[in-house]
């Protein structure tokens, strides 16, 4: 089976960019009930209630002029902008306002960390989420965003010790079980992952990428009917994986369900057209299966894709020498076996002959 779960392995840009949860309905500081601004603000909150942006955004800009150093406004309008936009730099300078005016804002330095972070300026988000952190160190969705950011910079101890902290604080908090169970995994510390993943899977039944790091992790340790299970799961919760359909295909070869196997090797070949392994997998099913015509077109249409390839050239030679004896195209490919740097003694011999 190739190694090719590493890639799959995606760290997920922080999302939560997209879904500001508008909590800043902070006290007028130091104003009474009646002041100007203060209502408009209330009014602009409404107005996001009402899906009504542009009105939003409107009414806080005249709270800004009525009160410019009012720094919930200032903080809502950087949101407002974000979401009309869904162009991160639009909110930033209205956000940087809010943290001026009010130094002690934890969820301004924390959404403007988010901003960053979609912006790709990984420093500076780090700097405004520690930020918000120092104000608030119960804040654990900052400290899942900051652990995400050492991710993404590369410090991978930093943000294994800051998804432990989230769990003390959170043990359910799905991102942070899923993320620390790949990086055990990383380091072969299997038994953690796997109570994390189990962890998550349980409380989560629906977290595909979970599943399939559980299957993932089964596999690695030769336990294939767990494996089987966990991928299975994940194609419950999203039917169009091609990485379970492959992982499956392979296991079900290695049981000799051959039938299974060839039914999760096609769905892969039809969700990516263009994996050229999928199709020599496929290939070699179907010849176990005596379904020579079938085979043959699947391996040339493998083999096209991938002209280059030393075992798909070794595979299809081997085809045509044994299950359609034609010994003429099975010397074609295998000679390219050999101009491709492979290597066989009875090939070497035969290609003399």
């Amino acid at each position: 089976m190739r190694t090719r779960h590493s890639i799959y392995f995606i760290r997920q840009t922080i999302r939560a960019v997209a879904s500001f949860l508008f909590v800043c309905m902070a006290l007028w500081p130091g104003t009474g009930s009646g002041h100007s601004a203060q209502e408009l603000f209330h009014n602009a909150s409404q107005a996001i209630q009402d899906q009504n942006l542009q009105q939003a955004e409107s009414l806080l800009q005249e709270a800004i002029k009525e009160f410019p150093s009012y720094a919930e406004a200032h903080h809502l309008l950087g949101v407002v902008q974000f979401q009309q936009t869904q162009n991160a730099s639009s909110g930033i300078p209205a956000l940087r306002q809010a943290v001026t005016f009010n130094p002690n804002f934890a969820q301004a330095h924390y959404d403007l960390g988010l901003l960053y972070v979609n912006l790709g300026k990984m420093e500076e988000a780090q700097q405004a989420v520690q930020q918000a952190l120092t104000l608030y160190p119960n804040f654990w969705e900052a400290r899942l965003t900051l652990a995400k950011i050492f991710d993404q910079r590369g410090s991978t101890n930093e943000a294994i010790q800051e998804y432990e902290a989230v769990l003390k604080q959170e043990p359910l908090a799905s991102e942070a079980l899923f993320h620390l169970a790949y990086h055990l995994m990383q380091r072969h510390q299997h038994d953690g992952a796997q109570e994390l993943l189990t962890r998550l899977t349980t409380h989560d039944s629906q977290h595909t990428e979970g599943w399939y790091l559980l299957g993932r992790l089964f596999e690695q340790n030769q336990e294939i009917e767990p494996a089987i299970d966990a991928y299975e799961h994940v194609l419950v919760n999203n039917p169009d994986h091609a990485e379970a359909h492959y992982n499956l295909g392979f296991l079900y070869q290695q049981h000799n369900q051959l039938q299974k196997a060839i039914e999760h090797f096609q769905r892969v070949t039809e969700l990516q057209p263009t994996d050229s392994e999928a199709y020599m997998n496929l290939g070699v099913l179907l010849v176990a299966e005596k379904q020579i015509e079938k085979a043959e077109k699947i391996y040339q249409e493998g083999l096209a894709l991938q002209p280059d390839s030393v075992e798909g050239q070794f595979n299809i030679g081997a085809f045509y020498e044994f299950h359609k004896e034609d010994l003429q195209k099975a010397r074609h490919h295998y000679q390219k076996f050999l101009d491709l740097g492979g290597t066989d003694d009875r090939i070497h011999t035969l290609m003399m002959e």
